[in-house]
């Protein structure tokens, strides 16, 4: 019988959060406007008791700042947190997926009944197998590809800080979710209770933006919205130019281990960033693209290959794959091909076969 025992953690589910985030936590990133500034805003949410929603272009560092603030929440105040859990919504997301639904029961003696089996969200209150409380900060990667109408339903509610019955039954009685302060003892077998720190820390690709999901004013206003934007790059005509590009790429390379790159292969890099971003308004990468096409470009094998070549082929890599479906793709590759480090030719003729781009009017 002991050998079936487990031992769950204690958790605290009536307290609000209220300690404080880790200076050095986002050490190893670069972020323009600096990593504090990011921090004083996630730390000013979670104790404003809001859900968090992490903004920016690709390649940000969105995703990685969000695992890193709840990884740290479980391993630093595990009264309050005992774990932490990420996933990624798609566009075919439902209620079933986020909060449950009716499957055929595994039990081979139950004759293939139907009982009801908890989803993403109501995970994060009870452990499955122990049905033990637990409080497991949620990270949902690009929030905005799914229909969050749709997925969310019966949670617009719980978000609210508010108690839900779901139309399913568990043991004879009516499923519910139910916040932390309005739970009158121990919950029982049908109750998922809500704790009063659990959080939501979602991203949205903004860069997708036309093509996805819009989100409800209902679903926003239970979210604080933190941008995670990229640099401002100078123009080519700024006399600085190049001791501009230079002095930023190395405070980026700063935090990018392993990446041993000359200054000529910096300025090339970023001038092929600077002309990505600044063609068309809310158009850009973030500079995780950057450092995988500096990465490449330092790394090949044969040193006698030109940087032409080198940052050629990174570019059709690395930013081409986020130019898809993009409306305005042929003006932003008419200006990366336009960058003095890049063979014309060669961007054209890839920007014709991967996004289907007709340069003959531009002739």
């Amino acid at each position: 019988m002991a050998s079936d025992l487990r031992e769950a953690p204690s958790i605290n589910i009536h307290t609000e959060f209220s300690g404080s985030i880790d200076d050095d936590l986002l050490e190893g990133l670069h972020f323009p406007d600096g990593e504090q500034e990011i921090l004083d805003q996630i730390e000013a949410a979670l104790h404003a008791g809001k859900n968090v929603i992490l903004t920016g272009p690709p390649g940000t560092g969105k995703t990685e700042v969000a695992q890193r603030v709840t990884n740290k929440l479980a391993q630093k105040y595990p009264w309050m947190y005992s774990d932490s859990e990420m996933t990624t919504a798609t566009s075919d997301w439902s209620t079933f997926d986020t909060v449950g639904g009716y499957m055929p029961d595994q039990d081979e003696e139950t004759d293939g009944n139907l009982s009801f089996s908890s989803g993403i969200v109501l995970n994060r209150y009870k452990d499955r197998q122990t049905e033990k409380q637990v409080n497991e900060p949620l990270v949902i990667d690009e929030l905005n590809r799914a229909d969050i109408d749709k997925a969310f339903g019966q949670l617009f509610t719980v978000l609210s800080g508010q108690s839900v019955q779901l139309p399913y039954t568990k043991d004879n009685e009516e499923v519910e979710i139910t916040s932390a302060n309005a739970l009158g003892g121990l919950p029982r077998s049908h109750q998922y209770v809500v704790p009063e720190s659990w959080v939501i820390f979602a991203t949205m690709n903004t860069y997708d933006k036309t093509s996805l999901y819009e989100m409800s004013y209902a679903f926003m206003r239970r979210f604080s919205f933190i941008p995670i934007d990229v640099p401002e790059l100078p123009e080519a005509d700024d006399p600085d130019e190049e001791d501009k590009l230079l002095e930023l790429m190395n405070e980026y390379l700063s935090s990018w281990d392993g990446i041993d790159a000359e200054d000529k292969e910096l300025v090339a890099v970023a001038r092929v960033w600077r002309n990505t971003n600044n063609p068309v308004d809310s158009r850009a990468i973030g500079p995780a693209i950057v450092q995988d096409i500096l990465s490449t470009i330092t790394q090949y094998p044969g040193s006698d290959t030109d940087l032409e070549t080198r940052l050629t082929n990174a570019v059709i890599s690395y930013i081409f794959p986020q130019l898809e479906g993009v409306p305005e793709r042929r003006k932003i590759v008419n200006s990366i091909k336009a960058s003095p480090e890049v063979t014309e030719e060669k961007i054209k003729e890839a920007g014709r076969e991967i996004l289907q781009i007709n340069f003959e009017d531009d002739e």
